[in-house]
């Protein structure tokens, strides 16, 4: 079974309520400081683990909520999949509701729910007065269409409904890429006695495996992997989307920090000058001369930098983009698409976030120039343009594109013939995909088809509109069906009776129970016409339950035995021979009691025979007759 991987992030004002909620859907208390049991607040970003289904795991991330711990904040909830705003329900939208809210939606978190917690302390009235709330809020944003959830963490009621959301929310996000280069911000660092340094985080990309050679950056010290915990618990890999503490050797670790990043060896750049659009919040009224000092996040990262703008000499609240760049007094690893937030230092506010552009900026003139040379980098070239639409989205058609890029119908049909010539673009029953898209899926799927053969020998395979319906994160269904069609064509696969399955698997019983199984089909046989109850033969071998319905489906499907009624199984070759004997002792048409006379065995057996003989096509019952057709 594949296993995803997915982090949570708990977001809202002090003392709602978010630490007592991660304690209700995951059993473990975040909060471990004694300054944090004393002070009954959450100082530190808690990490609990919350195994939603089998094949769902998430890490729950408990961030502060208090205006002084903002940095935690960011720190917590960066590199998080799917975010739970918590709002109590006695006191509704307060300031730290709105500062977390605009933070959120700065890093483009896409997914979540809104949680009122302490929903026992209020009646209808007051619950209407809070959706208001919720609704003004989140007007005009993503968070508009996230669903509310009313709950009482002590009670306990409400959580059932929202774990099951979580799950169908996340069952249809698609997981961060285990592909390519691997990167963990570190979010905190400790050591272990015997053991050495300790780095955490959650990771962004790729996959680490003990033994593996990676560098800290910034300072590019080289360091090797000892060992890796997920939740506490000793693995041998870690991959995009868990919680992460990685024991390491070497380094000096003396200047290592939270904001500094585990890396792939030579793949990322250091920076202290990125290029940016930013855009203000909604609650931010100030003013922002050029060149004013602020504080920069990104990742775990909090480094102090100045902001330069090329069209303007001073910021005021825009809910348009703001090309700028930022030059940091402090190297960091970012990279392009990466998302920040900037505050004002003092007095502390937020104000604005967005998106990385170029991480390695250099010095630009003042003017409209700059400004136009900005906005092509971000929106890229045609091509980039194309490429980045389509790995956002997954698949689409000439016309959905078109719409989404913003270009004429010529030019991006000359931009798709081209890409499609490179390989980097491939046309699957009407819709266009990238060739990345194409690869990633094809891996995952193939892994997909290696587990569950592993996991179960005797069935066929995966049924293909299940197959169909795991793509849809990836893939809209009707281009579903067309890859599935391709990986077919090209021998990727195989489909059997609707069956997806790797080519060179064939059905068998597991290696573990094989010699009993073989025993009970034995049985079957020897029993010939007048046979035992299979589960009764089954069960007397001590085969494990869970696999009976599996073994039943496997005989009969692939032509050992057919069902006779209930439980009661024929030898395939077994029934063969009565109908030749019948066949050949009796007429064109003959009665029950003829074929009871041939076969010599009781009614019991003898109807469910006939029976099967009729749905087989070998005779047709005509009133106390049977004919051979």
């Amino acid at each position: 079974m594949t296993i995803n991987y997915y982090t949570i992030g708990m977001a809202g004002h002090i003392d709602h309520g978010k630490t007592t909620l991660t304690k209700a859907l995951s059993g473990v208390d975040t909060d471990t400081l004694k300054e944090e049991k004393a002070r009954k607040i959450t100082i530190e970003p808690g990490f609990a683990p919350f195994p939603l289904t089998d094949s769902i795991h998430t890490s729950i991330v408990d961030v502060p909520g208090h205006e002084k711990l903002i940095r935690q904040m960011i720190a917590g909830v960066a590199g998080i999949d799917l975010v739970l705003l918590v709002i109590a329900a006695d006191e509704g939208v307060m300031p730290q509701t709105r500062e977390h809210f605009e933070i959120l939606s700065f890093l483009d978190i896409q997914k979540g729910m809104i949680v009122v917690t302490k929903s026992d302390l209020i009646d209808d009235e007051m619950k209407l007065l809070i959706e208001e709330e919720i609704s003004e809020l989140t007007k005009d944003s993503v968070f508009q269409w996230f669903p509310v959830h009313f709950v009482d963490s002590l009670s306990m009621s409400g959580i059932n409904d929202l774990k099951e959301s979580i799950a169908n929310h996340l069952n249809d996000t698609e997981t961060r890429s285990a592909s390519g280069p691997f990167r963990l911000p570190i979010d905190h660092i400790f050591t272990v006695k015997g053991q050495g340094t300790v780095v955490r985080g959650t990771v962004y990309e790729g996959e680490v495996h003990e033994g593996d050679e990676l560098e800290i950056q910034p300072g590019g010290e080289k360091v090797k992997v000892r060992k890796l915990q997920v939740h506490k618990e000793s693995v041998l890999n870690a991959k995009a989307g868990q919680r992460a503490a990685i024991n390491l050797s070497g380094g000096s670790k003396l200047d290592w920090k939270r904001g500094h990043v585990l890396l792939t060896p030579g793949v990322f750049s250091v920076t202290d000058t990125v290029d940016l659009v930013l855009t203000t919040g909604k609650e931010w009224a100030g003013k922002l001369k050029q060149r004013t000092q602020i504080k920069f996040y990104t990742g775990t990262a909090e480094v102090m930098g100045k902001l330069i703008f090329f069209d303007r000499n001073e910021l005021e609240n825009s809910t348009d983009h703001v090309f700028c760049q930022v030059r940091l007094e402090e190297q960091i690893v970012t990279k392009r698409g990466d998302r920040f937030i900037v505050r004002r230092p003092s007095p502390e506010e937020t104000i604005g976030g967005g998106e990385v552009i170029d991480p390695n900026g250099t010095a630009y003139k003042f003017g409209i120039g700059t400004i136009r040379m900005l906005q092509q980098k971000y929106e890229g070239t045609p091509h980039e343009r194309v490429l980045q639409t389509l790995q956002k989205k997954g698949s689409l058609t000439p016309g959905e594109l078109v719409k989404l890029t913003d270009m004429e119908e010529p030019v991006l049909d000359k931009v798709l013939h081209e890409l499609v010539e490179l390989k980097s673009v491939t046309f699957i029953s009407g819709y266009y995909i990238d060739e990345e898209t194409i690869k990633r899926t094809e891996t995952d799927l193939i892994q997909k088809l290696t587990v569950f053969h592993d996991d179960y020998p005797l069935r066929q395979g995966i049924p293909m509109a299940e197959v169909v319906q795991s793509l849809k994160g990836k893939l809209l269904q009707k281009a579903s069906s067309g890859y599935i069609d391709r990986l077919i064509q090209l021998s990727t696969i195989k489909i059997t009776d609707q069956f997806i399955h790797l080519p060179a698997f064939k059905p068998h019983f597991p290696k573990k129970w094989e010699k009993r199984m073989s025993q009970v089909v034995n049985i079957l046989e020897e029993k010939k016409l007048e046979p035992d109850d299979l589960l009764s033969t089954y069960e007397a071998h001590q085969l494990p339950e869970n696999l009976y319905s599996d073994f039943k489906y496997f005989l009969v499907n692939h032509d050992k035995a057919l069902v006779l009624f209930d439980d009661v199984l024929i030898e395939k070759n077994t029934f063969d021979s009565a109908v030749d004997l019948l066949k050949s002792q009796t007429e064109q048409s003959f009665t029950v009691q003829e074929a009871k006379n041939v076969l010599n065995i009781s009614r019991k057996f003898l109807i469910p025979i006939l029976e099967c003989m009729d749905s087989k096509g070998y005779t047709v019952r005509d009133a106390n007759l049977r004919k051979w057709v």
